[in-house]
């Protein structure tokens, strides 16, 4: 961009930021004499660059609290058709949190893969702690010493002439006293910081234990995107989040994790402790630990779904009922309401919130799945039923309540 345009992008920004601050409402007109771009080159950004920090409340239009995301720069990267503006630090170590994060999915969904288990502990740790430190960079205005490890008040400086920085559990720790992750959250990444640190002393196969992990891990993903999403607002609808149930495996491909009777003993019963101690969660967005089920369930019902995995017509089939579909739906409207009302401090059930809900409604399956009362009675009524991603959506639109 040229001088000039940077300058309306960064008189759009303090703009937005001023009249979110004092909570003011603005005509397009408005903005457009502010910034000196055109009526039509307003109504063209508000489409396609300006949908969640804008909202006509039918008396002009206001900032929404997706500017408290941005500073002047991540602004400018965000009005950019083009990479033209230099990364954040807490950018590039975001990125390397993700790339971190997708690898460690990669390597535990191969088909053959005799480490699944001790690969996927290394890099998910590995992703979460490059995650943390990107929060505490981003949260000092990317002052790369806040999180610099520190003797004696002096950075420690590594061999190879760089500064040290803190490690995972010393970042969790900071983020947990200030309230910034669940406590829930913080215990599933220690269970995975203890299976990270005991892997190395695995030798025998174990099917107990294996699906023991693959259970923390898929719960630690849910939680990666969960707050990933929350800090950072970042785009997850390119990637596949999600590990392979154990059951797909062969039992041959199932033992790589795994310990001496006593190691796993002890390994287990920590686990099975700690996760004892979160039963009562009631948050849905986060979990310490989550169990996979899957069935081969035979049936002529035709709203199943069928799945071929193979190129041979004559080989057998899984099916999946719409029973065990729904089973990712688990929310009806009122129960969805609920959850909002107690999740968000500005929650309310206006013309703003059936406007959004219709635009996730239009994206299908993504976000809901309506499903006949009776189903094998075609005048049956319907009731639609939605997915944990609802509440993810509703995050970059509403202000949580914050639990200290």
């Amino acid at each position: 961009m040229s001088d000039k345009k940077w300058a309306q992008v960064d008189k759009a920004y303090g703009f937005f930021l001023k009249t979110y601050k004092a909570s003011d409402k603005f005509s397009l007109h408005e903005l457009s004499e502010e910034t000196g771009w055109s009526l039509s080159t307003v109504k063209t950004y508000l489409r396609k660059k300006w949908a969640s920090l804008l909202e006509d409340s039918g008396e002009g239009f206001k900032v929404t609290e997706a500017i408290m995301t941005f500073n002047q720069t991540t602004f400018r990267q965000h009005q950019s058709q083009k990479d033209e503006v230099e990364k954040l630090l807490h950018q590039i170590m975001l990125e390397k949190s993700v790339s971190a994060c997708v690898s460690a999915i990669e390597i535990y969904n191969k088909p053959n893969f005799q480490h699944r288990e001790e690969t996927f502990s290394i890099l998910m740790t590995n992703a979460w702690e490059l995650l943390l430190k990107s929060k505490l960079v981003k949260d000092s205005n990317e002052d790369p010493s806040s999180i610099h490890f520190l003797n004696k008040g002096k950075v420690v400086i590594s061999p190879s002439g760089n500064h040290k920085t803190i490690s995972l559990g010393v970042a969790l720790n900071r983020l947990l006293a200030k309230g910034t992750v669940p406590n829930v959250v913080g215990d599933n990444i220690k269970l995975l910081m203890n299976i990270r640190d005991d892997s190395v002393h695995f030798m025998c196969g174990d099917l107990e234990l294996s699906t023991r992990i693959q259970e923390i891990g898929t719960a630690a993903l849910k939680n990666f995107m969960t707050l990933t999403m929350e800090w950072f607002n970042y785009d997850f609808s390119r990637y596949n989040f999600y590990l392979m149930p154990v059951s797909f495996f062969h039992l041959s491909d199932v033992s790589s994790f795994s310990v001496d009777n006593e190691v796993k003993t002890n390994l287990l019963k920590y686990l099975k402790a700690v996760e004892k101690e979160h039963e009562s969660e009631k948050d849905a967005n986060y979990a310490i630990s989550l169990k996979l089920h899957t069935k081969l369930v035979k049936t002529t019902n035709e709203e199943a779904l069928q799945v071929r995995l193979t190129n041979d017509p004559d080989a057998p089939e899984i099916v999946l009922s719409e029973e065990d579909s729904l089973k990712n739906y688990p929310h009806d409207y009122h129960e969805l309401i609920d959850i909002l009302k107690a999740r968000y401090t500005n929650f309310k059930q206006n013309s703003i919130f059936h406007d959004q809900m219709r635009t996730l409604k239009a994206e299908g399956e993504r976000y809901c799945k309506v499903r006949r009362l009776d189903p094998d009675n075609p005048k049956s009524i319907n009731k639609t039923f939605y997915h944990n991603r609802v509440i993810d959506q509703f995050d970059q639109w509403y202000e949580r309540i914050r639990v200290k």
